[in-house]
């Protein structure tokens, strides 16, 4: 998810607290290169998604910054995945890519030219009347890359754990200086008998496990099951991965300008961003049915009716929370990922996220952490969805008023 500005100041006062240098410390790696999942089976399970997350967010592709190396052996990864499981390239000149031209914006470092790639799939509808209209699911591939400086792993996930407790799950939320010292004692606290057992462990990667490896393996589990499915559904499904989200949606943006298929032709768009945690450890008001919906009734009131159907047809439906989707939330969450890029055109779109937590943009944003069957449930659930609109007889209908896609976005 796109970061807000308001952040800096508390991380580098965070970081000079926790970072202390000794001897003993070991960095935090993962064993091995990344691949491709060819173990996963056709069917979604968490052990798939398990799979694919431990290779996506692997140290190796050292947090996917766009415009970096890391990045475009993430975007390879997709692109391999998706060649495997039997999509068809849907990116420039019938490559699974997209060059983004569009680089820099006013509150992000500009991207090289040339190095920051959508990658973009589909699979083809059955119906001949509908298979040129598309549902959209979309994730974003790249994340915010590498520290300047280390941190104690086991220190910064101690203090991320005792502020969520005091009730600031949040880096975006501001935090109150006596929470924060509590958070800060709690943590030393929680680090006394670590300490015996292992030496510090210095990470300056930031893997992106949820934010947003956790949407990228799950769109990738959803395609796998649709094209493995023996009946299509009757609109083709484009699956996009965008670049750069965490420069400033650019990728979203580019490909919502240049578009590989006909704009007109996308008749819904949904987001995955952040969709691995939520528990209640992560979030205040989490659980094990939480989920957050954002624009689902923005553009469309129906595409927001189906996704409650179809989550209400469930035998365990979620608990959606619509709260950060209310005007003027200060949190501004559905203008900072994808889906917004599509819905300033007119195309219905619904954001599902298990929403921002205290190891947002860390290095704590680790596969171990992820709720995978959790995870499932949310791929379940957005397959279901897409299904149900790809089958509609009409695609369907905007019935709320849509401003100039160049206007800014208000919440």
């Amino acid at each position: 998810m796109h970061s807000s500005i308001a952040l800096l100041a508390f991380r580098v006062a965070l970081a000079a607290t926790l970072l202390t240098a000794c001897a003993g410390q070991s960095p935090v790696t993962s064993a091995g290169p990344p691949r491709p999942a060819r173990g996963t089976s056709s069917a979604m399970t968490a052990d798939d998604l398990r799979s694919r997350l431990y290779a996506f967010a692997h140290d190796s592709m050292m947090g996917r910054e766009a415009g970096t190396r890391g990045n475009a052996m993430g975007t390879a990864y997709i692109a391999a995945e998706a060649a495997r499981i039997g999509l068809d390239p849907a990116g420039d000149s019938g490559t699974w890519f997209q060059d983004i031209q569009s680089t820099s914006n006013r509150f992000a470092s500009p991207i090289p030219p040339g190095t920051a790639r959508n990658v973009i799939a589909v699979l083809r509808g059955s119906d001949p009347a509908l298979r040129n209209e598309y549902v959209a699911i979309g994730a974003h591939n790249d994340h915010v890359g590498v520290r300047s400086s280390p941190v104690d792993h086991d220190s910064l996930r101690a203090f991320n754990m005792a502020l969520q407790r005091l009730g600031a799950p949040s880096w975006d939320r501001s935090v109150a200086p006596e929470k924060r010292a509590a958070a800060i004692i709690a943590a030393r606290v929680n680090l006394d008998s670590l300490r015996r057992i292992r030496p510090q462990r210095l990470d300056s990667i930031r893997n992106g496990a949820d934010d947003d490896g956790s949407g990228t393996v799950t769109v990738l589990e959803i395609a796998q099951a649709l094209a493995s499915a023996p009946v299509k559904p009757r609109r083709s499904i484009l699956f996009v991965w965008h670049t750069a989200e965490e420069k400033g949606l650019l990728g979203a943006k580019w490909f919502t300008e240049h578009p590989t298929v006909p704009r007109a032709s996308i008749v819904a768009q949904l987001n995955l961003d952040m969709v691995g945690r939520g528990s209640a450890a992560d979030i205040t008001g989490g659980g094990p049915d939480y989920l957050q919906l954002v624009g689902s009734r923005r553009v469309s009131t129906q595409l927001g009716d189906i996704v409650e159907q179809v989550n209400g047809s469930r035998p365990r439906p979620f608990s959606f929370d619509y709260a950060y989707d209310a005007n003027g939330h200060p949190e501004r969450i559905y203008c900072r990922s994808d889906h917004y890029m599509y819905a300033r055109y007119g195309i219905p779109v619904t954001f599902f996220t298990t929403g921002l937590h205290a190891d947002y943009h860390q290095v704590t944003d680790e596969p171990q952490y992820i709720d995978y069957e959790h995870m499932l449930r949310v791929a379940d659930l957005v397959r279901d969805v897409a299904v149900r609109v790809a089958n509609l007889d009409q695609r369907p209908v905007v019935d709320k008023p849509i401003g100039a896609p160049d206007a800014a976005c208000v919440q």
